[in-house]
């Protein structure tokens, strides 16, 4: 008696188990730090622009300030107004600090005053006598920190890539983790093995 055997095709695989929901909060964690990074370096990269060490008032009279000496100081003046004439002097060695020109264009807007980089001085000490004969009455001189270009561009590269790395990063583990989530089988807890007690009582 000849015996014919029916050939069986392999069992269907079993459904990927659901990702744990915690990498939804990995993924919103990234993004939201894309945002925080970005916001971050574009003040950092603005900071050369919008500090200011000190204002003084262009009245013809010696003012005495302090500013940090880890870079030359920029002179910025109200573009709307003729510049005054300033004279710096190092107040601790008494010598006058020469001005130099700045090589660029470098404005900034505050309030409703636009602001022209005009020069640069080297903070000697940093302890300065700033004196400035203003064009007109109430005229001001604002001295800051010179903007660094090669910070400046460092800082716009980095405040493009940086957010763009945690943002994409975020959004792809967002998007395989929803996708998982959507075709896989509940994460439900395995049954413990029977105890030998068990297996005989059955």
């Amino acid at each position: 008696m000849t015996q014919h055997l029916t050939p069986y095709g392999a069992p269907p695989a079993a459904p990927r188990t659901r990702p744990s929901a915690w990498w939804f909060a990995v993924g919103g964690a990234l993004v939201l730090a894309a945002v925080g990074a970005g916001t971050a370096l574009f003040v950092w990269t603005l900071s050369g622009f919008l500090e200011t060490d000190a204002t003084v008032r262009a009245d013809g009279q010696p003012h005495r300030i302090s500013v940090p000496t880890d870079q030359d100081r920029m002179l910025w003046f109200d573009d709307t107004v003729t510049y005054p004439d300033c004279r710096v002097v190092d107040a601790r060695t008494e010598e006058e600090i020469p001005l130099r020109s700045v090589s660029g264009d470098f404005r900034r807007e505050v309030g409703s005053a636009d602001w022209l980089g005009v020069h640069l001085v080297d903070p000697g000490s940093g302890d300065l006598e700033v004196t400035c004969q203003g064009a007109h009455e109430g005229a001001v001189v604002e001295i800051g920190p010179a903007p660094a270009v090669d910070s400046f561009v460092f800082g716009l590269l980095a405040t493009v890539f940086v957010p763009l790395l945690l943002g994409g990063a975020g959004l792809v583990v967002l998007i395989v983790t929803g996708v998982l989530f959507a075709i896989g089988r509940p994460r439900t807890p395995t049954p413990a093995d029977p105890s030998p007690t068990e297996r005989i009582s059955r």
